[in-house]
């Protein structure tokens, strides 16, 4: 497992939709860990020090910064946002170059923003607490230890929103054929999920790489361009996926999971 730290603490946050949370065993191997919700609740203030830079998330929200995104849960100092994720590296170039195209050609209608990092979701944002990261993480590693790798391809676009309707969001679907081997590597994911009480992935989850977004409802004049952005799309070289280890991002820490 390797970790890497990133320069801003601010965590990632993907489109996230509220579902209803299989309820945990009632023994577990180990001590579960507080819920998201009871993590959220009111905290008293205290004096940060220089000390806190590396061990809590900054809990302003600020969409001024952020191109005028709101946070869907509140931050709160020690609270980390956390998500699983697959890396979308091989066809980065492709992407890029698609997401400046569709920028470019839509800009009259919406203002479209790139999404810088590209990956594929495993799981939704949960929030953890500092020192309960490494506990977590192991158990990530450990649940994920037998899991092999495979090659896989992206292909259609879709839109999606976030639950709250505040961001309409284009993404590039895993190839259908690959849905079941993404499926058998997000189980062990969910069982992880699952053992902390945490949110586990949705029931008929569709695996996509967000490539754009914007704020505000759009899904339905995104959607009636589809098929001109799914051509542009096409134009590119095959949209490759190896799926060859898994990350779990954790406010500005990075841990990474290789496959067999």
């Amino acid at each position: 497992m390797a970790l890497v730290d990133y320069g801003s603490s601010s965590g990632s946050e993907n489109e996230v939709e509220t579902e209803d949370i299989i309820p945990a065993p009632t023994i577990l191997k180990r001590p579960a860990l507080p819920t998201a919700v009871s993590l959220l609740g009111s905290k008293i203030p205290k004096q940060a020090t220089e000390d806190d830079d590396d061990e809590e998330e900054d809990n302003r929200d600020m969409p001024e910064l952020h191109g005028g995104r709101i946070r869907s849960f509140k931050h709160e100092r020690g609270n980390w946002a956390t998500f699983v994720y697959v890396p979308a590296l091989a066809a980065v170039d492709q992407l890029e170059d698609f997401q400046s195209e569709a920028i470019e050609k839509l800009a009259e209608h919406v203002k479209l923003h790139a999404n810088e990092s590209l990956h594929l979701s495993l799981s939704k944002t949960v929030v953890l607490q500092y020192h309960q990261i490494d506990e977590f993480t192991r158990s990530l590693q450990h649940s994920l230890q037998s899991c092999a790798g495979f090659n896989s391809t992206l292909h259609l676009l879709q839109v999606y929103t976030n639950e709250e309707r505040t961001r309409t969001f284009l993404a590039v679907q895993l190839d259908a054929a690959f849905t079941a081997k993404m499926s058998a590597l997000l189980r062990p994911v969910d069982i992880v999920m699952r053992d902390y009480r945490l949110p586990q992935f949705y029931e008929k989850p569709s695996f996509h790489v967000s490539l754009l977004w914007c704020v505000g409802d759009h899904q339905e004049f995104l959607s009636s361009k589809l098929k001109e952005l799914q051509q542009l799309l096409e134009d590119h070289d095959t949209l490759k996926l190896p799926v060859n280890e898994v990350h779990c991002k954790c406010g500005n820490k990075d841990f990474m999971y290789k496959l067999k």
